[in-house]
């Protein structure tokens, strides 16, 4: 979307990240983001999307990338996580 589009993401960010917002059993569900330089993207992407998926993994978070920013959805101890992880990678 955002290779199509440039700065879709940016118009409705606000939308997408508080939509599902609190939306399960526990009320910690929702989704956080991490914006990066072009280096550090495809460093946290990995061959072939290998670190994304070893970051779901071990965090319980679903981890996507939009463009130069990271989107983690999950509950707050999993974005936790997720968040954590990434900034040991850097």
């Amino acid at each position: 979307v955002e290779t199509k589009v440039p700065g879709f993401l940016e118009r409705i960010r606000d939308d997408v990240v508080a939509r599902d917002r609190g939306k399960d059993d526990s009320g910690t569900w929702g989704t956080d983001t991490m914006t990066f330089q072009d280096d550090e993207l495809s460093y946290a992407l990995g061959k072939q999307g290998g670190t994304r998926k070893k970051l779901e993994r071990s965090s319980g978070a679903i981890v996507q990338y939009v463009g130069h920013c990271a989107l983690f959805s999950g509950t707050r101890s999993q974005r936790k996580k997720a968040r954590e992880y990434m900034k040991w990678l850097f």
